[in-house]
């Protein structure tokens, strides 16, 4: 085989999996950019945490990727079954939300979405609306108000989550 024939072969190769990957981008939503931040077991990125002394929450988005339209927290949940229909778990949409206020504030940054990856990649779009960001502000508020007065309702009707609550030993409100 002379090297003509080697160099075509791989260019050929290369760009069919350029495109398996631009195809495989669009089926699963995650936007194209740049990887800036990683807070993930084994990747090149160290991702530190964020801190907003204004929100007085702090965290660690999994994945900050850099788009045309601003930056994007990405969030990677193990969960095999996400909810119907798109939905997102309310536990999971708070984290997306405080996690595009924590870049806003903490990176200068324009925070158009988050996105939230289920296990098998069914990907979910958190738009960071002002309707949305009213709706973290007050619930930052609501958790600032149960730690001063040392209550919190439960807020579920899932025997399971009561299993791994450390504890349950002195919850009134425990389903088991």
């Amino acid at each position: 085989m002379n090297i003509q024939v080697l160099a075509v072969t791989l260019v050929v190769l290369a760009l069919v999996l350029f495109l398996l990957a631009v195809r495989s981008r669009k089926k699963t939503g995650i936007p194209a950019g740049e990887v800036f931040y990683q807070d993930l077991p084994g990747q090149p990125f160290f991702g530190e945490l964020l801190r907003s002394n204004a929100l007085g929450i702090s965290g660690k988005p999994d994945c900050l990727i850099r788009t045309l339209d601003g930056t994007v927290p990405v969030e990677l949940k193990n969960s095999s079954k996400p909810p119907a229909r798109g939905g997102i778990y309310a536990n999971h949409m708070i984290q997306a939300l405080a996690n595009c206020a924590l870049v806003e504030d903490q990176m200068n940054a324009r925070v158009p979405y988050a996105l939230v990856i289920y296990a098998g990649q069914q990907v979910r779009r958190v738009a960071f609306t002002e309707e949305r960001r009213q709706w973290l502000l007050k619930t930052i508020h609501e958790v600032e108000m149960a730690r001063a007065h040392l209550t919190a309702n439960r807020n579920h009707e899932h025997r399971g989550r009561c299993v791994g609550y450390g504890v349950r030993s002195t919850c009134d409100q425990a389903l088991l």
